[in-house]
């Protein structure tokens, strides 16, 4: 999946939204609220309507060391010994063995293969079967688009074109009602609950990766009304309810799509969080910084790293260029190899890993430690 990083229109937001513009730093579940009572007054404000993903409802859970529960697992075996003889169940197991926690296969066909001495098309028929037949449909998928085709073959076996509008949909926010309505249905993950019931917390966004990429949801990507004529006072308003919606779909996308560029170490722990400047952000995406602060205020990100604040994913560099967690990351590991040392000598030592900083600077950061 490519991610697209820029917004080409530059608007003019007192022009496009007036007294709207406060409403871009609003959580999502509060303005599609104030939302919903505006379309109910409102004579110029049709065909409302709101769908609820249970994924931006989901409390966060601790990821576990086996990728499923005893009962799932009680399941997929009384499944899998009906069907498959003993030699098939063997590399079935070992499938089941390479699943995350999510219920996707993040293994290897060729080595399962080598392992019981079978071809890798063996091994990729028997995932296939397990992905395809047995319940929760998609166990074993090896990402969300495999996983996204694979419920909607199983929904609407009638239609077979629909995949691929749907993934148009999930990547860019683009889709008809029907489309909308559709993706509401199917779940993120394969061991996500079916009856899972919604939750008081709620998340803006979600981030999710697999094999193909990132993939990038927005709850307002959920919402959809249509403006009719009116009194003029009242289309007006209805309108830019409209263009308030568009705009923060667009700015919000190209917000996180530059998170991920810069973050994605951090995200997927594999490193700290790098430098990353409000005003960076706004050059990019042509519009004020006071903008982008607003849109990344009050909001929170749902990404395999765990639930964070959107701002959380900000941080002002240094004077050598490096983010604060950085700074505090390398002067932790110089702490641990060399034990107490003077503010003076630590700034030395930071120095050579190419982080300058003053005596004074470094005395506060050590502070933060």
């Amino acid at each position: 999946m490519k991610l697209k990083t820029t917004i080409k229109t530059k608007p003019n937001l007192s022009v496009v939204l007036g007294p709207f513009v406060g409403l871009l730093e609003k959580p999502t579940e509060s303005l599609l609220e104030q939302l919903e009572e505006e379309a109910q007054r409102s004579r110029c404000i049709t065909h409302f309507v709101r769908r609820k993903p249970r994924f931006f409802f989901s409390e966060e859970v601790p990821q576990r060391e086996i990728p499923f529960s005893q009962s799932q697992w009680e399941s997929i075996m009384n499944q899998l010994k009906v069907e498959l003889d003993e030699e098939e169940l063997e590399v079935a197991l070992a499938i089941l063995h390479q699943l995350d926690h999510r219920g996707f296969f993040v293994g290897d066909e060729a080595q399962i293969a080598k392992e019981f001495g079978t071809s890798k098309e063996f091994v990729e028929d028997l995932r296939e079967f397990i992905m395809t037949e047995l319940e929760p449909v998609g166990i074993a998928s090896k990402g969300y688009e495999e996983f996204f085709c694979v419920q909607l073959r199983e929904l609407y076996p009638e239609k077979p074109n629909l995949c691929q509008k749907v993934l148009e949909f999930l990547k860019t926010g683009a889709g008809d009602q029907r489309i909308k309505d559709i993706a509401t249905r199917l779940r993120l993950t394969p061991f996500e609950g079916e009856q899972s019931p919604y939750k008081v917390g709620s998340v803006d966004v979600i981030l999710e990766r697999d094999q193909d990429g990132w993939l990038v949801l927005l709850m307002e990507d959920f919402i959809d009304f249509e403006v009719q004529e009116g009194e003029r006072e009242e289309k007006e308003r209805a309108l830019r309810w409209k263009r308030l919606l568009d705009l923060r779909r667009n700015l919000l996308r190209g917000c996180i799509n530059l998170v991920v560029e810069r973050q994605e170490d951090f995200l997927l722990g594999a490193g700290p969080l790098k430098a990353l400047e409000l005003t960076e952000v706004a050059q990019k995406l042509g519009v004020s910084v006071s903008v982008i602060s607003r849109l990344v205020s009050n909001k929170y990100i749902k990404t395999p790293a765990g639930i964070y604040p959107l701002r959380f994913f900000f941080q002002r560099r240094s004077k050598g260029g490096y983010s604060r967690e950085q700074v505090l990351r390398a002067m932790k590991e110089i702490l641990q190899k060399h034990g107490k040392l003077s503010d003076a000598k630590m700034a030395e030592l930071l120095k050579e890993k190419g982080i300058e900083l003053s005596r004074r600077t470094v005395c506060k950061y050590r502070r933060m430690l």
